[in-house]
């Protein structure tokens, strides 16, 4: 099992100082003030960059942009927008050379379910292919975050489909999306997609919103979904998704690897 913590601008340096070296860094906020504007992107991109580029001794991982982004579309202008957007984030995996490129799974929720997913799948993967091949190329693999969608069916497609063509391609368990915007428990997100489950965003709430609070500040038992975790994922990074000062994620990380010994 390895750690992260998500890393924002502001916290990046004191999360790198305060962290041991075996703990990687993912590199966030392209989703929201990233995709504001080219100049937002670019401040974004160059800092993280020349971040990347300055500690070559630390493992990083990056969370690429994630709204408004179908894998597949009928109207070629929304894929051209889809597109520029994704090239433009794998442009920048050649620079900071991410262990796990994170991007939302988005299934649209009309094909979230067993008997449809094979169709969205089919079109989304054709639509990624090409860029999970370069991102193969590097050394990076894209991991497909769960958002709302109510179970594992759409993802347990897409990671299927992508092993039968030997695509590097996995699954990020969000267990706070999970526990609050999907009516399957956590735990059972972990059993059904087991060593599919690359990669981790660890973080808690009382399920009435995304909080994103330190684990043990929301409704989530985390000691029982360690276990499932350590049972059915075992190899899988942890990345501390928290959305507090630097003091509150290094306490939600101690918290978390504590746990898992």
């Amino acid at each position: 099992m390895e750690f992260s913590v998500c890393a924002y601008p502001e916290t990046a340096l004191d999360l790198l100082n305060n962290t041991p070296a075996d703990v990687a860094l993912e590199l966030q906020s392209f989703g929201l003030k990233g995709v504001k504007s080219s100049e937002a992107w670019n401040e974004r991109a160059s800092f993280f960059s020349d971040f990347a580029s300055s500690h070559r001794d630390r493992r990083f991982h990056l969370h690429g942009p994630f709204l408004d982004l179908p894998w597949w579309s009928y109207d070629h202008l929304i894929i051209e927008v889809v597109e520029r957007r994704l090239s433009d984030t794998v442009v920048l995996c050649e620079t900071i050379l991410p262990e796990h490129l994170v991007m939302h799974l988005n299934c649209p929720s009309y094909f979230c379910r067993a008997d449809r997913a094979q169709r969205w799948t089919e079109h989304a993967l054709e639509f990624l292919r090409p860029h999970l091949v370069r991102l193969d190329e590097m050394g990076v693999l894209m991991v497909l975050e769960n958002t709302y969608e109510p179970d594992a069916a759409a993802a347990l497609a897409f990671s299927k489909a992508a092993e039968a063509e030997g695509l590097a391609a996995s699954i990020c368990l969000d267990v706070g999306h999970a526990h609050t915007f999907s009516p399957t428990p956590p735990e059972t997100w972990v059993s059904d997609l087991g060593s599919r489950i690359a990669h981790y965003h660890i973080h808690d709430n009382d399920q009435s919103d995304d909080q994103h609070h330190a684990p043990s500040k929301g409704t989530i038992d985390f000691p029982s979904l360690l276990s499932a975790i350590t049972r059915n994922s075992p190899e899988a990074t942890l990345s501390m998704e928290i959305e507090a000062d630097s003091a509150e994620i290094l306490r939600g990380l101690d918290y978390i690897r504590n746990l898992s010994r």
